[in-house]
């Protein structure tokens, strides 16, 4: 009889910790459930997105916009981004897609010392891509995380989740490049 009640007990107290681990908001889901409010500032843009901005010499200068109501976080090289007009300038490393050879590889060599950039909702940084890549037709894919998300974001990384967005090589006006 002991054994039974034992049993009896023990089966009381499983279905009470799986009626508790139901009910109860795990810090995941909290923090999912915290950042529903993300939403589009713009309904006609994407959430984030990057522009041409203009070339010079031999490198064209883009833009991404977070376009958010949540801030996201970039990887950049080690140093502290440049202010010029109210406008943040970083070293952003970016991706280079082959969508012809289906390759995807780091657009420049990354140093062993990584930084991140936060962009606020509504903010957006600038960075250069050397114009050469654009005239191999390569598009440029800069990876981001949301920054309630936390961990790591970059080309490197292994695990969690990753975003990227994406600026197209046919969208840098021909002439700016030399192509027709």
């Amino acid at each position: 009889m002991n054994v039974m009640k034992l049993k009896q007990v023990l089966i009381a107290a499983l279905t009470c910790l799986l009626w508790l681990a139901a009910v109860t908001e795990s810090p995941a889901q909290a923090v999912s459930n915290s950042q529903a409010g993300c939403s589009r500032l713009d309904q006609s843009r994407p959430a984030q997105y990057i522009s041409f901005e203009a070339a010079s010499g031999s490198n064209v200068r883009l833009r991404l916009h977070n376009n958010s109501s949540c801030p996201v976080v970039v990887e950049t090289d080690d140093r502290d981004p440049l202010v010029l007009g109210g406008v943040r300038h970083a070293g952003v490393h970016y991706l280079l897609h082959d969508r012809r050879r289906q390759t995807v590889r780091p657009g420049y060599g990354w140093g062993d010392s990584v930084f991140t950039v936060e962009v606020v909702s509504g903010d957006s940084v600038m960075f250069l891509v050397p114009a050469v890549h654009f005239k191999r037709r390569l598009d440029v894919a800069v990876p981001f995380t949301y920054s309630w998300e936390g961990g790591h974001v970059g080309a490197g990384f292994i695990g969690g989740v990753g975003h990227h967005v994406y600026f197209l090589a046919e969208d840098v006006p021909a002439g700016v490049i030399g192509r027709k």
